[in-house]
Formats: C-alpha cells, structure tokens, sequence
C-alpha cells in the first residue's frame, strides 16, 4: 500500500482489515472513541484493494452529508455512492498527475477502465481539471 493511502488511512483514524466478504468492502464505525475499521474483501488485488479503500474513505468523507437512510432511500444511496465515487477518482487522478504522465495524451475512456470505474463522465472531467492548469 502506497504511503499517501496509509497516510489518508491514518488521519481518518481507520484500522485497515482483510476478510473472505460477499462484497468489495466495508466500514465499521467504532464506539466509544475506538478507531473506525475499514474491512477490504481479501481476495482483491493491490489495485482493486485501493481502489476499494478510497471508496470507503470517500463514503466515510460525504455520507456525514447525506440526508436520508442509506439502505431504503434510492436518493440517499444513490448521492452516498455519486460521492465515495468522486473521491476515489479524484484521487486516482491526482495519483496519475504525480507520476507524471501527459496529460494531453492520456485517454479518459481507458484511463477510466483502468481504474475500474464506469464513471466515464466524472473521469473526462476530472482529468480536465488538471489539462487546463498546464
């Protein structure tokens, strides 16, 4: 895991954990002042893995947010994961910026796929963000 996440990781107050889950991940809130526990389904590799824990970090960052209970409200659900989805792909994209690749060459479409995120509207935009700054 690189040191940015571990550091993210860290100042969040989260306890990273693996385990055999039925889904990609998930966040445990702790009580009474104990750590919150991020659980990353352990059969991912490196790349899904973070991809993963930058989901869950964007959840724990915006859900604070949202109005509405998660698990009934189709519009609560649907904003929570608009913004832990956000999150994982702005930082994928500040990640690419930092290894600095040219940003007037990459492909939106296969950088998108190669961050496994359908979001392909988000990702165009999110990298001209950055293009227009050069």
């Amino acid at each position: 895991m690189d040191t940015e996440l571990k550091k993210l990781l860290k100042e969040s107050n989260i306890r990273l954990e693996f385990a055999d889950l039925h889904c990609p991940g998930l966040l445990v809130h702790g009580k009474n002042s104990k750590p919150d526990v991020m659980i990353i389904n352990s059969s991912y590799d490196d790349e899904q893995a973070k991809n993963v824990i930058l989901h869950e970090l964007g959840h724990m960052i915006y859900d604070k947010d949202i109005q509405g209970d998660y698990q009934t409200d189709d519009c609560a659900h649907t904003c929570s994961e608009h913004g832990a989805n956000s999150f994982l792909i702005r930082e994928r994209v500040k990640q690419y910026i930092a290894l600095g690749n040219d940003l007037q060459t990459t492909n939106w479409l296969d950088f998108a796929k190669s961050i496994g995120t359908q979001d392909y509207f988000q990702v165009q935009e999110e990298l001209n963000k950055y293009k227009f700054e050069e």
